[in-house]
């Protein structure tokens, strides 16, 4: 085996240290080689490692233990459409709140390069994908890491959250109810989620047609605390008219 291959394998356990898994794509740009390159790599001589659902883990390990790892591979085209209308939202010099799930890193992936922005988040898949913007200053809300959401939690990010103040705050949900309002999987997400919004000049949900009509554990919102809601081309006539019923400004 080459050495440049065994340096990779040395880099992708080194990063596992303390994870359950990463993102092939968030590996690759870790190792600054290409996905393929790596794909490659672990189907030929996996030395240990495996592909898993889109994530490089340990063979032999559990599946990751996180809705991140479950719903990152669903209804990706809705979710990249809905990531380049809310990066089209943002402005040279805004500060924004970039929320955790798998809708809200194709956000960052639409925003341009050069754009001059801050953004505040408390995730690792969305962090990891800020750091790829050169004119991005990241504001991470540190503590505690849970691996099922890949949330960052700590009573301490109060004291971050009260002295920020941004222009946009982009809020992902699991579900979305005209009955039983905006909730999500897990309870250790809605502090952030309340607190940001409170202090956000606009609030706004991104949520695809699949979120619509269901309820989770985790309630954080109504449908009338968001100004904007983003979605796509699959959500029903009714499920519109739940949004404008609201309030809220809808986008498709």
């Amino acid at each position: 085996m080459d050495s440049k291959k065994n340096e990779r394998f040395r880099a992708m356990h080194n990063a596992l240290q303390g994870k359950s898994a990463i993102h092939l794509r968030d590996m690759a740009v870790l190792l600054g080689v290409s996905e393929m390159t790596l794909r490659r790599d672990l189907v030929n001589d996996p030395q240990g490692l495996r592909l898993l659902g889109g994530h490089v883990t340990r063979s032999g390990s559990l599946e990751p233990d996180y809705q991140v790892a479950e719903q990152d591979q669903r209804h990706i085209a809705e979710k990249r459409q809905i990531g380049v209308r809310a990066a089209s939202l943002v402005r040279p010099g805004d500060t924004v709140f970039i929320d955790c799930g798998t809708t809200t890193p194709f956000i960052v992936e639409a925003l341009p390069d050069d754009l001059e922005f801050t953004a505040l988040c408390n995730s690792l898949n969305v962090m990891l994908k800020l750091q790829q913007k050169p004119n991005c200053t990241i504001i991470l809300c540190g503590g505690t890491f849970h691996r099922r959401n890949m949330v960052f939690e700590s009573r301490a990010e109060a004291g971050i959250l009260e002295g920020i103040r941004v222009a946009w705050a982009f809020i992902s949900a699991a579900g979305v109810s005209a009955a039983h309002g905006v909730t999500c999987y897990n309870l250790n997400e809605v502090e952030v989620k309340r607190r940001v919004m409170a202090r956000a000049q606009t609030c706004v949900l991104v949520a695809d047609h699949s979120k619509f009509d269901q309820v989770r554990a985790a309630h954080f919102a109504e449908l009338a605390d968001f100004q904007r809601v983003i979605s796509d081309g699959g959500l029903e006539a009714a499920q519109q008219q739940v949004v404008k019923d609201s309030g809220a400004m809808l986008l498709i």
